[in-house]
């Protein structure tokens, strides 16, 4: 057992502490406890599983693509083998390929280290990093997935939050659109039409049983074609932020949200802006910038 605590650990000194491990192709379990908490499962010095408190976990993942899960338990937070019993009994009935299923477990094992890597953001504290070597039991039904693979995954939706001023806990409101049309995806229409009041990335995956990184890549595209842009309030500091701050003499609310376009056959294309965003970027984005910076050299 290797356990560090200290009262200002940060998010860069998780992602030190995987690729130590990963370079000494060790077997275990990282465990992250702070806001975000989980953890990264380690076989041989590969990734094979992960977990995260922002991040909808396998189980609910796998209900959304396969609805006929939808009777079988719930697993308690932490309980991994639940997770394990469901993946494998999903392809023995049939209902996902080993393929499919690996995809879909890369996906999640990419929105883990996401939230629990990079410091996404200004409070997301880390009260502890423990490393706890075991020997694992994942099935094969469980893929091996490189640190490269994922970090470099993790890194690129990080990139694209940093440009359009959105982090997980970014409420986001619809706009009105300035152009004619939009172009939308299948994907960015259903993250669209669940844009409520106030609505945050992580709760519009946690409503879908969505990636939390495919959430936020629909919500860059959208804020990109004027859909939705992220709500401007003050920031608090007392707390989790949940906006950005006010520069000075800008509006205090979003363009008031209308109905959404009515969707067309065409636009299942790639969402193709034709005008401006209407998203607020504030300082937050450009020190995220420089931080992943300094992450890419590091690595």
């Amino acid at each position: 057992m290797v356990a560090v605590v200290h009262e200002e650990l940060v998010r860069p000194q998780v992602m030190a502490a995987i690729e130590d491990l990963t370079a000494r192709e060790a077997s275990g379990i990282l465990e992250v406890t702070g806001n975000p908490s989980g953890a990264l499962y380690l076989d041989g010095g590969r990734i094979t599983f992960g977990r995260a408190s922002w991040v909808p976990g396998l189980a609910a993942r796998l209900r959304a693509v396969c609805p006929a899960l939808s009777g079988l338990a719930e697993p308690s937070p932490g309980q991994d083998a639940g997770d394990a019993a469901i993946a494998e009994f999903a392809v023995q009935r049939g209902y996902l390929t080993p393929a499919g299923l690996h995809e879909l477990i890369r996906s999640v094992v990419v929105d883990a280290f996401l939230v629990l890597t990079i410091p996404l953001e200004v409070d997301s504290p880390v009260a502890a990093i423990r490393f706890n070597s075991t020997r694992t039991d994942w099935t094969e039904t469980f893929p091996r997935l490189g640190i490269d693979l994922v970090r470099g995954e993790a890194l690129r939706v990080a990139e694209r939050m940093a440009e359009h001023g959105l982090t997980p806990t970014t409420a986001v409101v619809r706009c009105s659109l300035r152009a004619p049309a939009a172009v939308l995806t299948r994907d960015q229409w259903a993250v669209a039409t669940a844009i409520g009041d106030h609505v945050t990335a992580l709760d519009l995956a946690a409503r879908r049983g969505a990636a939390l990184s495919d959430t936020l890549e629909c919500l860059a595209s959208l804020t990109r074609a004027g859909l939705c842009a992220p709500v401007r309030v003050p920031r608090q500091p007392s707390s989790r932020t949940r906006g950005r701050a006010l520069p000075d003499g800008a509006p205090s609310q979003p363009a008031p949200a209308e109905r959404l376009p009515v969707r067309r056959p065409a636009q299942d294309r790639q969402a193709r802006p034709k005008g401006p965003t209407d998203a607020w970027q504030g300082p937050t984005p450009e020190i995220l910038h420089q931080v992943l910076d300094a992450l890419k050299k590091l690595s």
